[in-house]
């Protein structure tokens, strides 16, 4: 059951943590020429690569697969800097987390806040490029981006949450989940199209894979201009809500004593 008075700490030092991520984006790009078009570019380049070297290997049209590269390594890329990032949350604010009483998890909270204006940064990229490349896919099926987007966001907090307690306490956890990340990576159609899976008879790694269908919650709309189907926001909120339970359990269980692994 949420704990009402826990939420309501989490608001109430809003100002608190909104502030500390927004310090975060400004050290992050302090000095740079670009500052967050570097969120557009980065991506852009590993896509231009990807799309022109995996394109000739699959026979794939680059016009057609170049975008769903894009969308596919800026949704992945706020999965993985979120995740990894967690595992030092409360270590990297410890000073913060050993003089005030706040909630833990808005270390993490603020570690996913600038990984996510990253995300918004790069997806505006997408989004020019859709319309340049398919106006006909601009329609009312985009408005299901609305839902998309909180919904990406649920998803990787709490698994945020999950790794920085885990990663407090087993300093070693932060090299392993990297590990962990890319073998879901490459069994996960990111770059991979998903009709290679089911052409080679591993079609449940994707049917079964959340990342999949959270994928599909920004693909379909911009890619294919269809609303996600049922079923993909079922998968994504089903695997959302077992984070969220695992991630409340952690905190019930050592919000209290990770102070001691500090």
């Amino acid at each position: 059951m949420v704990d009402v008075a826990y939420v309501k700490g989490i608001w109430s030092a809003r100002y608190f943590w909104f502030h500390l991520a927004l310090s975060d984006i400004r050290i992050k790009y302090r000095r740079s020429m670009l500052g967050l078009a570097w969120a557009v570019l980065q991506p852009l380049a590993l896509t231009l690569l990807l799309a022109f070297v995996m394109g000739s290997f699959f026979h794939a049209p680059i016009n057609n697969y170049a975008p769903f590269i894009f969308s596919g390594l800026i949704c992945w890329e706020f999965i993985v800097s979120s995740s990894v990032n967690g595992c030092a949350s409360f270590i990297g604010a410890e000073g913060y987390v050993k003089q005030f009483s706040h909630p833990l998890i808005i270390y993490t909270l603020r570690s996913v806040i600038p990984t996510f204006i990253n995300l918004l940064c790069a997806f505006s990229g997408l989004l020019l490029w859709v319309l340049l490349w398919k106006p006909s896919n601009f329609g009312f099926s985009w408005f299901a981006l609305l839902l998309a987007f909180p919904l990406l966001f649920l998803f990787v907090w709490p698994l945020a949450t999950i790794t920085a307690f885990i990663g407090t306490r087993f300093r070693d956890f932060s090299q392993l989940i990297v590990i962990g990340l890319q073998a879901i990576y490459y069994i996960s159609p990111v770059f991979f199209l998903p009709k290679m899976f089911v052409a080679a008879n591993i079609g449940f790694l994707i049917e079964y894979n959340p990342i999949y269908h959270l994928l599909n919650l920004f693909r379909k709309p911009l890619l294919e201009g269809v609303l996600p189907s049922a079923n993909d926001y079922l998968y994504v909120l089903g695997t959302s809500i077992v984070l969220w339970l695992f991630a409340w359990f952690l905190i019930r269980r050592d919000e209290k004593k990770i102070i001691f692994y500090l």
